[in-house]
């Protein structure tokens, strides 16, 4: 990344708030990664994890395509708050640390946004996959 790109703001700036992810957080990553729109920033808050080395073995190899953040832990909401104050996107997109995202998700969003310029919120459907934990 270049110097003027790098003060360039991004059209989205995407944030995780990462709490015992360190398991799921390089997959969803990954999926940002294969987004097909790809003016972003991506900022992820460890929100006090106890997780942590392996939370930060697991974004090492990402290096400079993402901003890393701690706090103490104060939940998901005021993760999500601090990178809310260091954004630089025009809009925001929020993807959980075991989230995924299809590859066309931020398109298809920013397309929609775009067409409905009086839109302020975008709120997207899941799919659940996985052995989830719900007993």
């Amino acid at each position: 990344m270049s110097e003027g790109t790098a003060r360039r703001s991004p059209v989205v700036s995407i944030i995780i708030p990462a709490y015992n992810t360190a398991l799921y957080i390089g997959e969803a990553l990954d999926s940002i990664f294969r987004q097909t729109f790809n003016d972003y920033e991506i900022i992820v808050v460890n929100d006090g994890s106890p997780d942590t080395p392996n939370l930060e073995a697991a974004i090492a190899k990402c290096g400079r395509e993402i901003r890393y953040m701690k706090q103490e832990n104060r939940g998901p909401a005021a993760a999500r708050n601090l990178g809310i104050r260091h954004a630089r996107g025009r809009f925001l997109a929020f993807l959980d640390g075991d989230d995924i995202w299809f590859p066309d998700f931020l398109a298809t969003t920013l397309e929609f946004l775009e067409q409905n310029p009086s839109t302020d919120m975008v709120c997207a459907d899941c799919m659940y996959f996985g052995q989830p934990d719900w007993d």
